[in-house]
């Protein structure tokens, strides 16, 4: 069937019409005309992938990694780069602009930068004496030697983790983590002969089966002057270029708007947190992970940070214990923000809001409901997952 694609949605599938159902047509773009073949219909949609391009569009290029037709991991890699960020732009407008109904939205330019060798982070799997990732929505093994969005020390392991694959179990999972400070911690999920240790002892932390057996217990980054411990289950952002200029915009925001009362939700590690704190009266943190706690009370500790403190529990459990706050930055999870954290949030009645997100549909939810309360100052996009259709968002909000 051949079909011509109309534009693209928000996964950067293209978007055509059949028999007045609407297709999405994987690894298609604007204009192009291409023969197609479908995959899944439900009442509402059809889904299709393109078996053979007709008409190509002009940014089209010829994406670099061999894996990427199988793997599923990148979505743009076929669109040429300038072209990926002004999708990503209009993705976050055309999303804040429909579930917020805010049509005058201060939306800045995105921040980009390298799309290639940026990840400091990788899962790998095991099966059948292959190691690589999986197969989007299957537990099916693609076989890599190199991942193009991760960087080179983490592929240089992956190709030694190759070398060693006798040593491992099948099943098994396998994490990287590296940092900016070049430490490096190994996470086999699974069962594994220690030898393998031998093969891998320039390698800052090596955990077996949820077992330090290698290093310490931690790996070490450090942003701007402060010093943070990532551990075997702490979150840390996977583009460290990208996530110093989110954080020194927020930072920035706290400069000015110094000595404030600051409530952080959703705090992780509490990166942000202490990050501010130099120019805030005071900073709580509210997280439900009770690891990522202890991490950043070692890193309160550690950075000599007085004026931070910090809650383990669930948001929407303690947000109605806090008052006279002046400014709340939240950064939830995919879904967002809970009714009831939304509702305590406009109680408390912060001078300012500080919105991260990582998924512009959700936020446009939430920020259709403070608006009442709340200006939305600026809204910026930022690529921090090139070559996929994610985008992180950060907004900023004024008390009317």
């Amino acid at each position: 069937m051949q079909v011509k694609i109309e534009k693209l949605d928000s996964y950067a599938r293209g978007i055509t019409r059949i028999n007045d159902k609407i297709c999405f047509v994987e690894n298609a773009l604007p204009l192009e005309e291409c023969e197609i073949e479908i995959t899944n219909e439900t009442k509402k949609y059809l889904e299709a992938k393109n078996i053979n391009l007709i008409k190509e569009f002009n940014y089209r290029i010829m994406p670099l990694c061999p894996y990427y037709s199988i793997c599923g991991g990148c979505h743009t890699m076929h669109m040429d780069r300038k072209e990926e960020l002004i999708f990503k732009e209009e993705k976050v407008s055309d999303l804040l602009n429909k579930f917020s109904r805010l049509d005058n939205i201060n939306l800045k330019d995105i921040v980009y930068g390298n799309e290639f060798y940026y990840r400091n982070k990788i899962t790998l799997h095991i099966k059948d004496k292959k190691i690589g990732l999986y197969k989007e929505k299957t537990n099916e093994v693609i076989e890599i030697t190199e991942c193009l969005i991760t960087n080179h020390k983490i592929n240089n392991i992956i190709k030694r983790l190759k070398d060693n694959i006798s040593l491992l179990d099948k099943g098994t999972e396998i994490i990287i983590k590296t940092t900016s400070q070049d430490e490096t911690m190994l996470i086999i999920n699974g069962k594994a002969n220690k030898e393998i240790i031998n093969s891998f002892k320039d390698i800052d932390s090596i955990y077996i089966d949820n077992k330090l057996v290698y290093g310490k217990e931690y790996i070490i980054e450090k942003i701007n002057d402060l010093t943070f411990y990532i551990y075997k289950d702490s979150f840390f952002q996977i583009n460290y270029e990208i996530m110093l200029r989110l954080y020194n915009k927020i930072i920035d925001y706290y400069k000015e708007h110094n000595n404030l009362k600051v409530l952080d939700l959703y705090c992780g590690t509490g990166t942000i947190g202490m990050l501010i704190s130099k120019y805030c009266k005071e900073v709580i943190g509210v997280e439900v992970n009770s690891d990522a706690i202890n991490s950043a009370n070692k890193c309160k500790d550690v950075n000599n940070i007085k004026n931070i403190s910090f809650y383990s529990g669930k948001v929407e459990d303690n947000i109605d214990k806090f008052k006279n706050i002046d400014s709340i930055i939240v950064d939830p999870p995919r879904s967002g923000l809970d009714k009831f954290t939304i509702d305590n949030i406009i109680k408390i009645n912060p001078s300012s809001i500080i919105y991260v997100s990582c998924d512009p549909v959700t936020l446009a939810r939430d920020l259709n409901i403070l608006k009442e309360k709340y200006n939305i100052l600026e809204a910026t996009p930022f690529d921090m997952f090139p070559n996929t259709y994610h985008v992180e968002n950060l907004v900023i909000l004024k008390r009317k």
